[in-house]
């Protein structure tokens, strides 16, 4: 070959992927502005762009998004075609539900049982299936359809409108008894759902609304309202209601309820399992609050009172107590699964080593040890020894990979993630990766973490079994904002790359069930407040889907989580997670309490788990970062006691 066209190859062959990635670039912006005038039902404005989109994997997502906006007002048959052309696309699955929805508004029952029964006839959707119970009304097709409506009416909440014609039929065709109407109203008091209650009630008579009259004052009132045993009798409802009121009264006023509750446990006919459930409730509230007595409450329980709770909350009050005694014979009423679990493995160890028996406890250590995790790393310090990282590289099978690459449906889960569209992109990864063959899933890892797409990386490898593949498991995204934000406020970069990866597994879109958001999982309002300090403007929730500002926001707020205690990071991890006020409360009365008791019997589950993992991930991302380990341990100084305490006062 002439030496000219050899380099004009060569050229070419070094142009094209930068061509190629400025027509994917501009395609994505078309896209985006595509799918605003979809969205807003104006195809008009989608046209122009189409030609730029021609070969595009999200091009009939516009085409979706457009018939989703205009359901009702297009052809049924074009909505119908297209969603048996495209049956996986994350889009079709809301415009598929979106046109259930608009068959049952406008009454076409047979296209709605026909989408229905293809796909929502298992899915446990209460509108959709009162929508069917309708449409085989309306066709007269009611064999079997009371006792599907029947399942549906009891329930303990009120049901959608939706319903309301279903369960109209069923009072015509005198299914809703009496006793019905009884069973309903006594699921309704025993969830707190008065208003429904109420309701059942008022057909029932004067005596029914009364009832609920009582429970609805037990409920608002149980300290006064559970006075003495002669105020009741001894009768099935009574008993019910006592049981109920006595649950309330332990979450209200423990101490309380457990001076009341054994003259009424003493005087009525209750069940076992009925004595059981409040002897638990009044126990175990004492111990999450940790007031006194709750150790005896729960020594004194009734053998058949006991559950996997009581038991290991009796271990970790001994804990806490630092009354080794009392915890090695909790330890030794654990059953084998739970007892051989890590955190009660450590605290075997800790016993042993407390009470003098430090050889015994060496090997329980060593044990640990030899695995990764919050308690193995534990261990290790107690024993001077190294961490055991257990990080093992997965291979990259190039040419797997580039087949990876061009699978249409991976190719369409990465084009949502970078036009903004992660949540669908996931929907529609998992259901590819689901599709591959074990090799191939554990390589999809290293394919998400190539393309930026870190939270995929996490879940595929962990989904492949490389559990040990550190490098795809705790990834180092956004490194530089990170370590810039970490160190305006003043903090280890390694321990916010634990509260993120905890928080937010590194989804910029990822929200909670309490309105949490972005990376660090903000509050809203905890957003607008920290913005002035981290010198950012808050502009409401779009302001913390943008990872820049909300890593400025997450990180000023972990520092001033860190200065309010004291510059004690188990703390402050467990007050990001919790909230301030609450870190307040579980510190200890009277004394300094070992960092590790301390996390071990905080009264939430999730906090316990959230600062456990967050510690040893900071481990994880330090060694990552530097190839140093710095020792869990370091974070690890005794608890002070609670502020206003005997303990607690400055001199």
């Amino acid at each position: 070959m002439p030496l000219i066209a050899l380099c004009t190859a060569l050229l070419l062959s070094l142009a094209t992927p930068a061509t190629a990635a400025a027509t994917l670039d501009s395609q994505r912006d078309a896209f985006r502005a595509g799918l605003a005038h979809a969205e807003a039902g104006r195809w008009d404005r989608v046209e122009p762009e189409l030609a730029a989109l021609q070969g595009y994997p999200l091009l009939p997502d516009l085409r979706a998004a457009f018939l989703r906006s205009r359901l009702g007002r297009v052809d049924d048959a074009e909505v119908r075609a297209f969603l048996a052309a495209h049956p996986e696309l994350g889009f079709s699955d809301g415009l598929r539900r979106q046109w259930a929805h608009s068959l049952a508004r406008r009454g076409a029952w047979g296209d709605y049982l026909e989408v229905y029964e293809q796909h929502y006839a298992t899915r446990n959707d209460t509108t959709l299936d009162c929508h069917a119970f309708t449409a085989r009304l309306r066709r007269g097709a009611t064999a079997g359809l009371a006792e599907a409506a029947l399942a549906r009416w009891l329930s303990p909440v009120s049901q959608p409108e939706a319903c309301d014609p279903a369960f109209e039929w069923l009072a015509a065709q005198r299914e809703l008894t009496d006793e019905r109407r009884r069973q309903r109203m006594t699921l309704a008091l025993e969830v707190g759902e008065f208003r429904l209650a109420r309701w059942l009630a008022r057909p029932l008579g004067d005596a029914a609304v009364a009832e609920v009259d009582r429970w609805s004052r037990i409920h608002a009132d149980p300290v006064t309202r559970l006075g003495a045993p002669d105020d009741w009798r001894d009768t099935p409802r009574e008993r019910a209601l006592l049981l109920y009121g006595f649950q309330r009264l332990a979450s209200a006023e423990p101490e309380l309820a457990a001076r009341r509750w054994p003259a009424f446990r003493a005087t009525f006919a209750f069940e076992d399992a009925e004595r059981a459930l409040v002897d638990r409730r009044i126990a175990l509230v004492h111990a999450w609050r940790h007031l006194p007595g709750a150790a005896d409450l729960l020594a004194t329980l009734p053998a058949d009172s006991h559950d996997a709770d009581t038991r290991t909350w009796a271990v970790r009050l001994a804990i806490r107590a630092q009354d080794w005694q009392a915890v090695e014979a909790g330890l030794a009423r654990l059953d084998a699964g739970t007892a051989a679990e890590p955190v009660w493995r450590y605290w075997q160890a800790r016993m042993l080593e407390a009470t003098g028996r430090a050889p015994a406890a060496r090997p329980v250590y060593a044990a640990l040890a030899t695995e990764r995790g919050y308690y193995s790393f534990m261990a290790a310090d107690r024993l001077d020894a190294d961490y055991n990282w257990q990080h093992a590289d997965t291979a990259p099978d190039e040419a797997m990979l580039a087949a990876l690459a061009r699978r249409p449906d991976l190719v369409r889960a990465r084009e949502l993630f970078h036009v903004g569209l992660e949540n669908h992109g996931r929907i529609e990864w998992q259901r590819a990766v689901a599709r591959l063959a074990p090799p191939e899933r554990a390589q999809a890892g290293i394919l998400a973490k190539r393309w930026g797409w870190y939270s995929r990386a996490i879940t595929a490898a962990t989904g492949a079994g490389l559990v040990n593949d550190l490098d795809l498991r705790f990834p180092l995204p956004w490194r530089p904002l990170i370590e810039a934000q970490s160190a305006r406020a003043g903090i280890s970069s390694a321990w916010v790359y634990g509260v993120t990866r905890s928080e937010s597994l590194f989804m910029p879109d990822a929200s909670s069930g309490a309105g949490a958001i972005g990376l660090m999982q903000l509050l809203p309002a905890t957003g607008r407040q920290t913005a002035p300090q981290a010198g950012v403007s808050f502009r409401g929730y779009q302001t913390l889907l943008d990872p820049e500002t909300n890593v400025a926001l997450g990180t000023t707020y972990l520092a001033e989580m860190l200065a309010r205690f004291g510059n004690h990071r188990v703390l402050a991890t467990a007050a990001y997670n919790a909230g301030p006020n609450r870190v307040d409360r579980w510190l200890p009365d009277d004394a300094s309490l070992p960092a590790d008791a301390w996390v071990d019997s905080m009264p939430y589950r999730e906090t316990r788990g959230y600062v456990q993992r967050v510690l040893a991930s900071e481990a994880v991302f330090q060694w990552r970062m530097s190839g140093q380990t710095v020792r869990i341990t370091e974070a690890m100084q005794p608890v002070p006691p609670r502020a206003g305490s005997a303990a607690g006062v400055a001199p």
